[in-house]
């Protein structure tokens, strides 16, 4: 999944989804009781991080763990449900205040945030942070600054213009001022990403940041081994006065990275000894639901977050013959979605997506272009389609799926399902830790990926740019692993852009989903929910809209 993000322009935040974050699938919650400060917090993931570098984060997960580390100007509400999509000030004393038809925006830092090593961040920390994110070594993080910046297209970065772009101001040490290349109406809610937050000059290493990013938040990392753990131990010099969203409860966080998803179950079912103090990064997969169901006790530690993300299969359409429509719509007909969400655990894992947009987001419509009975595929429709592309002897294709459980079990049901009208499929199976990367190389993407997205903030308008326009492929660090580019397309995101009214724009959002999904570059399957297994001692446990229904990490504390 790439539960990635995506761009706004013009268009304010379009409302907040519903959704049950908090609670038992059960009859309980995982909650119970008050949290005491201390004690260590195990986290058992079955996925690697991909970037820690606020440069580079951007994929939900990493995002999770990162805002433990490091702070930004604003930031999610730390809360269940549709509040958790409120934006809200993290750094900064407010969201931002727009002048000049909010070509301009400044933000006034809070006194007394501090750096681990208890110098206070300042206003040029957070702008050179922002500047990082032009370098070219550092591809993958999100294109705001460089889409929105006045220079930011010719800006190549600290590493190569030591002078900064002019567009950002720092007047004095607590105030920091963008320049704007067009009227953008929440910008507050973009500088919510991570590459918003400070980074000293003197601390950073380059691409060797990743592993080692200096903290502004309760934690700083301990020690960081890739695909093994990460061990987060408090930051002395964090103010909780200065921060309303994170706890900072326990006093040293173990993430274990790489574990096999069947023994994390089997951990958190049984919860003993140190378990009975961890949470599962993961859902809880497919094989653990049955016994989970059916185990009051346990139920009772399911906590249940909804999310705003939709999963899709990308389809590369600028390889032959995948730019023929007609064969991506054989392969839309042809998709089993029901094998594909019992590849996820099933009815707990989400509902069966027909379209783009999940029906929390407003200008989502009900649209079913390519339907077959109880979403398990219409074989004789695609094998049609195909025969009048010229390929009634079948096609081969090769498949981009995460190196885990999860990725093989999606793949294999991908291959069954293609196979039924002729289409052999094989299995690419890429490092977690690498995937995005990987399959964001538009060399290196092979012509199917497992695939999703999570709008940056609730909306429409923070989905279908990013993902559907063409002129925003990059080389590296692309979003739009289809490659899909049309003309009609790119100029109905920009007339979109210049709408004023949100609910206008939504619509016409959900108009333009509906045109993209015939072209088919992308077969969404899932709109997720996330069921995830917590220790005995664990409280505050909620699932999140911005983090796909998983736990926010930051508000987890231990019971004595």
């Amino acid at each position: 999944m790439r539960a990635r993000r995506s761009r706004m322009v013009m268009v304010a935040a379009l409302g907040l989804v519903t959704a049950a974050g908090c609670g038992g699938a059960g009859d309980g919650d995982a909650q119970g009781g008050p949290a005491s400060k201390g004690g260590t917090l195990h986290v058992l993931s079955s996925l690697d991080l991909e970037h820690l570098d606020p440069a580079r984060n951007y994929v939900t997960s990493s995002e999770d763990v990162g805002r433990l580390i490091y702070r930004t100007l604003t930031t999610y509400a730390a809360a269940p449900g549709a509040a958790g999509g409120r934006i809200v000030p993290d750094l900064a004393t407010d969201t931002g205040r727009p002048s000049d038809g909010a070509r301009t925006w400044t933000f006034t830092l809070k006194a007394g945030v501090k750096f681990e090593d208890g110098r206070p961040v300042t206003s040029r920390d957070v702008r050179y942070g922002v500047e990082r994110s032009f370098a070219a070594e550092l591809p993958e993080g999100p294109p705001y600054a460089r889409i929105w910046l006045a220079g930011g297209r010719s800006y190549k970065g600290p590493y190569k213009d030591e002078h900064g772009l002019a567009s950002i101001e720092t007047p004095d040490d607590r105030t920091i001022v963008f320049k704007l290349n067009r009227p953008v109406a929440d910008f507050g809610s973009a500088v919510s990403l991570p590459i918003s937050a400070p980074v000293p000059q003197d601390k950073d290493t380059g691409v060797r940041y990743d592993s080692r990013p200096f903290s502004s938040g309760p934690y700083k990392i301990g020690t960081f081994e890739p695909k093994k753990r990460l061990t987060l131990v408090r930051n002395t010099h964090w103010n909780p006065a200065t921060d309303t969203v994170r706890k900072g409860l326990p006093d040293k966080i173990v993430i274990d990275l790489d574990l096999d998803p069947a023994v994390v179950d089997q951990r958190l079912i049984a919860a003993q000894g140190a378990d009975a103090d961890a949470v599962a990064f993961e859902p809880v997969g497919p094989a653990s639901v049955g016994p989970v169901m059916a185990n009051p006790a346990v139920r009772k530690r399911l906590v249940n977050g909804e999310s705003i993300n939709t999963r899709y299969l990308s389809i590369n359409t600028r390889h032959k013959p995948l730019d023929d429509v007609r064969v991506r719509q054989a392969i839309a007909y042809a998709l089993d979605k029901e094998a594909l969400r019992t590849a996820r655990g099933g009815p707990i894992a989400g509902r069966l997506a027909t379209a783009l947009l999940p029906p929390s987001l407003p200008g989502s419509v009900s649209d079913d272009p390519f339907p077959s009975p109880g979403g398990k595929g219409a074989p004789a429709k695609a094998q049609a389609l195909l025969a009048q592309a010229g390929h009634a002897s079948g096609l081969a294709l090769t498949l981009d799926t995460p190196a885990t459980a999860g990725g093989q079990a999606q793949g294999e049901a991908v291959q069954a399902s293609l196979a039924k009208a002729g289409i052999k499929v094989k299995i690419n199976a890429i490092s977690s830790s690498a995937f995005y990367s990987t399959v964001g190389n538009t060399a290196q993407e092979h012509d199917l990926v497992i695939d999703g997205w999570t709008p940056d903030w609730p909306g429409a308008s923070t989905y279908l740019p990013l993902v559907f326009d063409g002129r925003l492929i990059t080389p590296e660090g692309n979003n739009n692993h289809a490659q899909y580019n049309s003309a009609k397309v790119n100029a109905r995101i920009d007339a979109i852009a210049r709408m004023k009214a949100p609910t206008a724009a939504a619509t016409a959002y959900g108009q333009l989903a509906g045109q993209i999904m015939r072209d088919a570059p992308v077969v969404p399957f899932l709109w997720d929910k996330a069921a995830v297994l917590v220790g005995a001692h664990v409280t505050g446990a909620y699932g999140h809209i911005a983090y796909v229904g998983r736990l926010d990490l930051v508000s987890l504390g231990l019971r004595k």
